[in-house]
């Protein structure tokens, strides 16, 4: 295995300085990149040294969402442990800066090399390690068990893609699933899963989805009442975390639907606000203009631009969240391109119209039990997504009815957080 980990190192380690310019090229090259190579902050974790401290590994957007009411939880029952939280993606960390306090710590993940790892580990010294939703990261797993500390993973998950894929290197994986202490799975599915894949079956639990329980305060992002303002006897659509091929046709959807409901506005929040620019001048292709939410929190001279404006697009991170309370209807993104979907759980917080589209594997189970409970609608192309917008918007009953039973589905299946953190408090005892 030592052969297989130091393979492993090397190929790593290679693959992400190729791919660094093509991050470039995306425009996702941010400046704390270099701390994943192993360049840490000078003093970041000065605050927890010497603590009892417990590291939250989040990739993304949606496990740092999820593990604001862990972190919670920890807050409350262990006053005295420090928290940690590292991220992968700008908009994980913007949103974890969100929800940490001044004495907690958010960071850019170490990439997954032994040697980047272990510097990390010297630094941070954690009794615990939380991951969110199964992100087998080997040398992460490996050293921190070695380092003497406790390896959980929280509302995990295998996709479809992800069991397949870990099937190939069952032998490799199964040796780091041993590390881990204990699985808290999303799903029974989930829970098979893990354990055919290597995890020792009396570690692993079924403790729900933790998504169910995001809190629906996100604050109130600067622009947000102004918007409110402007909105008055508007009717306000909001197509969230969008992608690219994405955007075209709800452009063409919105322009139509405008002819027959002209208070109709739109907002879109593209998942990379670095392609703002692009999306801005599709608008002006279809002969509308767009205007950037950014301006709204600039000066109030901008009030009368954004007003006469027909599209709004969020250029923030980390606020989609506050204005989905203001909307009538969400479009969840990146589900009628291949993308795998988005989170339709924080629209259904505050009791919204909710439509996604076909691709929506990356939240099977979510996708699942919304059209189950009809909190949603889901569409199979841009032609049934116009016909069912048109249909919602000119029933208001409609709307109201598919967002009471999203935010009902929401309150039945909170939970998970308490049921997992009570398991991780019995191994700790």
């Amino acid at each position: 295995m030592i052969m297989i980990y130091f393979l492993y190192d090397i190929l790593l380690f290679l693959a992400y300085l190729a791919y660094l310019p093509v991050y470039a090229l995306r425009g996702r090259v941010h400046a704390d990149i270099l701390t994943r190579l192993g360049f840490i902050k000078h003093g970041i974790f000065d605050g927890v040294r010497g603590g009892d401290v417990v590291w939250i590994h989040a990739v993304s957007v949606g496990e740092a969402r999820a593990a604001e009411s862990l972190i919670r939880l920890i807050r409350s029952s262990w006053p005295k442990k420090r928290i940690v939280v590292s991220t992968v993606t700008p908009t994980g960390h913007a949103i974890v800066r969100k929800i940490l306090k001044d004495d907690e710590v958010a960071f850019y993940a170490p990439l997954d090399v032994s040697f980047i790892v272990s510097s990390y580990l010297k630094e941070i010294r954690p009794s615990l390690l939380i991951i969110m939703e199964t992100e087998i990261w080997p040398n992460l797993i490996r050293l921190t068990k070695t380092s003497g500390a406790a390896v959980v993973v929280v509302n995990g998950r295998i996709s479809d893609r992800s069991f397949k894929r870990y099937g190939r290197m069952k032998r490799f994986l199964k040796a780091t699933l041993e590390k881990i202490d204990l699985f808290c799975m999303q799903t029974a599915e989930a829970a098979d899963r893990i354990i055919i894949l290597g995890a020792q079956k009396n570690k692993v639990k079924v403790t729900g989805n933790i998504k169910f329980d995001i809190s629906a305060d996100f604050g109130e992002p600067p622009a947000l009442q102004a918007l409110k303002d402007i909105l008055k006897g508007a009717v306000f659509m909001i197509a969230g975390s969008t992608h690219e091929n994405e955007e075209e046709g709800i452009i063409e959807i919105y322009k139509s639907l405008r002819k027959d409901f002209p208070s109709l506005r739109l907002l879109i929040a593209p998942r990379h606000i670095e392609r703002v620019d692009k999306i801005r001048r599709i608008v002006r292709l279809q002969g509308m203009e767009a205007v950037n939410i950014s301006r709204l929190s600039v000066s109030a001279a901008s009030v009368p631009a954004i007003s006469s404006a027909q599209v709004l697009i969020l250029d923030s991170v980390g606020d989609l969240n506050a204005f989905y309370s203001l909307c009538d209807v969400a479009y969840v993104g990146g589900s009628l391109v291949p993308r795998g979907g988005h989170n339709p759980i924080e629209p259904a917080l505050f009791g919204k119209a909710i439509v996604f589209g076909r691709y929506m594997d990356n939240f099977r189970e979510i996708r699942d039990i919304f059209i189950k409970e009809k909190a949603a609608i889901q569409v199979e192309s841009f032609q049934s997504l116009e016909y069912e917008l048109r249909r919602l918007l000119a029933s208001p009953a409609d709307r109201r009815a598919l967002g009471d039973n999203a935010k009902g589905l929401i309150d039945r299946n909170r939970g998970a957080a308490s049921r997992a953190f009570e398991v991780i408090r019995g191994i700790l005892a």
